[in-house]
C-alpha cells in the first residue's frame, strides 16, 4: 500500500509541475508594449494562434483604413491567406509610444515599423507604417481590443 501512495503523490506532483509550467508558458506579457511586441513577433513567425491569444474577447481590426472586423474574421478572411503566400516576413521596429490610463484599465501603443515581405513567388515588398494598439485589461492582463495596421510601400529610386 505504501508504494502505491508514493506513486500517486509522485504522479500528482508531476502533473502539478506540468500545469504550472503550462500556465507560465501561456501567460501574457505584463505591459501593453510587451503585448504589442508579442503580436508583431507572432506576425513575423506567421503564428496566428499565438497572435490570437493576445486579443480581448471583443476586438476590431483595421488595416490601411479598411475595417476588417473582429480578429477572428480578419484571421479567417484576410491575414491567414496572406501569410500562406509569404516566404519570410521581417519587421524593423522603431520606438513605441505607450500611454496608460490612470486606473490602468486601458492603454494605447503606437509603434512605427518598417517591414520586408518575401513572397513565395520571389517578389519582395518593402513597406513602412505605424501599428496602433488599444488595450483593455481582461483577467488582470492587457489584451488587444483594437488594432490598426497602417502602411505604405517604401519609395525606391526605381519608383
Amino acid at each position: 500500500m505504501r508504494r502505491q501512495r508514493v506513486l500517486v503523490v509522485g504522479l500528482s506532483a508531476g502533473f502539478l509541475l506540468m500545469a504550472v509550467h503550462f500556465a507560465r508558458a501561456q501567460r501574457l506579457p505584463d505591459t501593453a508594449t510587451e503585448v504589442a511586441a508579442a503580436y508583431l513577433e507572432a506576425m513575423e513567425a506567421s503564428d496566428l494562434d499565438r497572435a490570437e491569444a493576445l486579443f480581448a474577447g471583443e476586438s476590431s481590426v483595421f488595416e490601411s483604413g479598411g475595417v476588417e472586423g473582429t480578429w477572428q474574421h480578419y484571421r479567417e478572411h484576410h491575414i491567414g491567406a496572406e501569410l500562406e503566400e509569404i516566404a519570410s516576413f521581417t519587421i524593423a521596429k522603431g520606438e513605441p509610444d505607450e500611454v496608460e490610463s490612470v486606473d490602468g484599465s486601458m492603454a494605447f501603443v503606437t509603434w512605427p515599423i518598417e517591414y520586408t515581405i518575401e513572397l513565395k513567388e520571389g517578389r519582395m515588398i518593402e513597406s513602412k507604417g505605424t501599428v496602433t494598439f488599444v488595450f483593455l485589461r481582461e483577467e488582470g492582463q492587457y489584451r488587444i481590443r483594437h488594432l490598426h495596421w497602417s502602411s505604405r510601400r517604401k519609395v525606391t529610386a526605381e519608383g
